[in-house]
């Protein structure tokens, strides 16, 4: 949230003011912009701009990344991750993000945040990973996009979404106030940033039961078919065109 008047005068603009002008005089001063600005309906709490609700496809620029949402899902199985417990199920988003700063950077644990998903495992991804290779995400680099699952465990109890609203965290380049070194940061310095934006986008659902495994001696012998090792295994990505190992990996 930002905090301005409804005449354009906000307290980053009032704290100037105040701070510029004479010892003696600051109060006064500070007295008369309290004023004026009672005069436009004070200093009103209102949305901020940058925060608003966008659809999937559409980049989302954060400070240092930019973030394009492109889908949201659920499975049952993913790739070969395991869930905690055998009734919960994956609930997943695609989103490519492109470094826009002039250094390479780590996302986030929270650069995406799930509203309107209930029974989360935890509220950060259980995993976070390259869709070309599986591979987990790590630093990424200026002008080198990257399309990347996002995966939550939810609790089975829990009710499956129809769509979700992604919030995209945002960091400001600025000052330090302890190491005076200039960085990318919270603008806010207790954290309370608003996003930079949000993104609503429908769940797409999957929730074919898992295979079951046969007990041992029930299935048929190692010459009556395929080994275990060349059975096809779940793929992570939907996309019949890329290879079942493009999916996380743990």
């Amino acid at each position: 949230m930002s905090v301005t008047g409804r005449g354009g005068l906000s307290r980053r603009l009032t704290r100037g003011l105040v701070d510029q002008a004479a010892p003696g005089l600051r109060w006064a001063v500070a007295v008369v912009l309290l004023g004026v600005s009672g005069l436009f309906g004070g200093l009103d709490t209102v949305a901020d701009p940058r925060a608003e609700t966008v659809a999937a496809g559409t980049p989302v620029p954060g400070g240092p990344w930019e973030v394009t949402v492109h889908e949201a899902g659920v499975r049952r199985e993913l790739g070969k991750l395991r869930l905690q417990k055998e009734n919960d199920r994956w609930l997943y988003v695609i989103a490519t993000v492109r470094i826009t700063a002039t250094e390479s950077t780590m996302p986030p644990s929270d650069l995406l945040v799930l509203e309107g998903a209930t029974g989360l495992v935890k509220p950060t991804p259980a995993e976070a990973a390259l869709e070309r290779d599986g591979s987990r995400l790590r630093l990424l680099h200026p002008e080198m996009p990257e399309r990347i699952w996002f995966v939550w465990e939810q609790s089975g109890d829990a009710p499956v979404p129809t769509s979700l609203t992604i919030s995209i965290e945002q960091r400001t380049y600025r000052e330090d106030s302890l190491g005076g070194e200039w960085q990318w940061m919270d603008a806010d310095e207790k954290g309370d940033d608003p996003p930079a934006g949000r993104v609503t986008v429908p769940v797409k659902a999957d929730l074919t039961p898992p295979s079951a495994s046969p007990s041992p001696g029930a299935g048929p012998s190692p010459t009556a078919g395929p080994s275990a090792s060349a059975r096809p295994r779940p793929s992570v990505n939907p996309k019949p065109s890329r290879s079942p190992s493009a999916g996380p990996t743990q």
